[in-house]
């Protein structure tokens, strides 16, 4: 397997795709396997993105296409179930004035869209779809990667970016124990669930822009509104924590939608007025976890296969960028430093373990996000007298609320890495500098 350095890429989604075009501009060879027959697949979902996100997209030439597709969110609300306002906040516009650009929503299928075709034709050859992951063997001198359909690939490494139920973490896993089965190791299934998701898409009924919020005990809710797509997001209190993975049906779907039908998406428009008009829904536990072991030999994963938040924030795809930008940063140096030989076996075990190291150190908002993120969710859902007073008090208090914006929040954005090898200008200024600097184009000639 000895020759051309070159990365597998398990997984065809947002983070896939992002590291297909990062390893393009380090000038690094790929192959992207997704088990999919089709890169673009609507199933209702939407995306926010956060300008820690934007820069990146900037540099990779993404973000001027995509950018018009969103919808920057500049207006929110808080109801109780019975749909009185609790709060009025002014926050996207705090967050665009600090950092520059707002948080914006994004339909997830156009943005998959988007991303497959700002890729070079000669990339796009390298993005195969209906290949599902079935086998990895490492060796020392590179790995061979087996799918379903009998296609078998050989390369110098694997980035598994194939998401929560990730088959690279679960073949990782496999190969530590065979080699040493006494060693510890996460669980076949690390991630747990508190509470379950209820998510959907349909014709946009509300002005732009809204991103408003139902709390209650149990149960909450989130509503944002674009130009052309209306997206809620139904959050349910589980009986009891588990790790299992279950699968709803039809009728699950449908009664648990019965039970918000008069949960408020906005002061005029309830979830039952828009149930029968949905696009596309989906039903999921939502599962929160951080797992131990980020990578094993030649193989490392990045996005919600190391680590799942949940979606109150919507940062767990803007963490699963900040993944792709690290690794990529150490990845490219390296092979750089010697662009006629391969990095061997033991100089990316050191890569794979800077990268995790940096991602949960305090240097990077990873670990903080996903605390965070755990905790607006427990708070919408009042999940306890300390969740209750969070948010019916501390939060609805609009000092309280700057204090968390301006001393938490800001300055986990601020942490968000760029890619050290491309240069750029950056685009996202406010009133607040970013820790990580891009390099202007001319001060990298």
């Amino acid at each position: 397997m000895e020759g051309q350095f070159k990365v597998i890429i398990v997984g065809g989604g947002p983070i896939g795709l992002l590291a297909a075009h990062t390893l393009h501009r380090a000038g690094i060879d790929f192959v992207l396997l997704e088990r999919r027959l089709s890169i673009v697949e609507d199933v209702g979902a939407s995306i926010v993105l956060y300008p820690q996100t934007f820069r990146v997209l900037h540099q990779l030439g993404i973000f001027e296409t995509l950018f018009p597709l969103g919808t920057e969110i500049d207006h929110h609300l808080s109801f109780t179930k019975d749909g009185k306002v609790f709060k009025e906040s002014p926050k996207f516009q705090k967050i665009r004035d600090i950092h520059g650009y707002g948080l914006t929503v994004f339909h997830r299928a156009e943005l998959l869209r988007v991303m497959y075709d700002c890729l070079p034709e000669a990339s796009k050859t390298k993005i195969l779809t209906g290949k599902k992951l079935e086998n990895i063997e490492a060796h020392d001198d590179g790995v061979i990667v087996s799918c379903a359909d009998g296609c078998v690939f050989q390369g110098s490494m694997v980035i598994g970016a194939d998401g929560v139920h990730s088959t690279t973490r679960r073949l990782m896993r496999k190969i530590a124990l065979t080699d040493n089965p006494s060693r510890d190791w996460d669980s076949e299934q690390p991630y747990k669930s508190t509470f379950r998701l209820l998510y959907g898409a349909f014709p946009a009924s509300s002005p732009p822009g809204q991103g408003y919020d139902v709390q209650s005990s149990g149960k909450s809710s989130m509503y944002f509104s674009g130009h052309r797509h209306g997206w809620f997001f139904l959050y349910d209190k589980l009986p009891r924590q588990t790790t299992e993975s279950k699968r709803y049906n039809e009728k699950e779907v449908e009664t648990l939608a019965g039970e918000f039908a008069d949960f408020p998406l906005t002061q005029t428009l309830k979830v039952k007025d828009v149930w029968a008009n949905m696009s596309a829904t989906g039903l999921t536990d939502l599962q929160e976890g951080v797992v131990k072991n980020w990578s094993l030999g030649r193989i490392v994963l990045v996005g919600d296969s190391c680590h799942k938040f949940t979606t109150h924030l919507g940062l767990g795809l803007n963490n699963g960028v900040q993944d792709v930008v690290v690794l990529c940063n150490d990845l490219g140096a390296r092979v750089r430093e010697a662009p006629d030989e391969c990095p061997g076996a033991d100089a990316l075990v050191q890569v794979f373990e800077r990268y995790e190291t940096t991602r949960k150190s305090p240097d990077c908002s990873l670990m903080g996000d996903w605390e965070n993120s755990g905790l607006e969710t427990r708070m919408h859902t009042w999940s306890s007298t300390f969740y209750w007073l969070l948010s019916r008090w501390l939060a609805v208090w609009s000092f309280g609320e700057y204090l968390i914006l301006r001393f938490m929040k800001s300055p986990s954005f601020q942490k968000a890495r760029v890619l050290d090898f491309i240069p750029a200008s950056d685009i996202m200024k406010g009133n607040s500098p970013w820790l990580y600097q891009m390099e202007e184009p001319e001060k990298m000639r």
